[in-house]
């Protein structure tokens, strides 16, 4: 199966989380590519997209968009994809910091929606969490990651 995953990462954060997805599909022909290097051909010929995007004020990022939106259209149509994100978590949070997560929520699920505009069949959306701004990740998340990913797979290979 050819897998292609794109992310955009600013700390760092979101591009551990895709590396170790991308560990779990050894078995598969997977390519990992940063948003900003990653072009129209890159996208040809793969039976499952990956998308990652640390979240922006609720939004992917500025980079993620910007490649979903120079895509030719059709590129992405019947593709199965699955889009996640990292972000801050809720529990934890007090006061104002609580509502603003809380009102504008993560980026994985507008990601999702913005590949399913582009044809893309959703199968999975999930929010990977951080600490702080710029992290580290919350301990178990690379674990969790990894469980994501071999979910992912056996969406493919029932």
């Amino acid at each position: 199966m050819n897998i292609l995953i794109v992310y955009d990462s600013l700390y760092g954060n979101t591009e551990k989380i895709a590396r170790h997805i991308a560990e779990e599909f050894k078995t598969e022909q997977v390519k990992i590519i940063k948003s900003k290097d990653a072009t129209a051909k890159d996208f040809f010929s793969i039976e499952l997209l990956i998308a990652g995007t640390p979240t922006h004020g609720g939004q992917p990022s500025q980079g993620m968009k910007d490649l979903l939106t120079m895509l030719p259209a059709g590129l992405l149509n019947n593709v199965k994809t699955a889009a996640f994100d990292t972000g801050i978590p809720l529990d934890g949070q007090k006061g104002f910091k609580r509502f603003i997560i809380r009102f504008i929520g993560y980026a994985a699920k507008r990601l999702a929606g913005i590949l399913k505009k582009n044809g893309a069949i959703i199968i999975a959306a999930e929010t990977f969490f951080v600490l702080d701004k710029e992290g580290p990740l919350k301990e178990g998340e690379i674990q969790r990651s990894a469980k994501w990913a071999r979910e992912l797979l056996n969406k493919q290979h029932p």
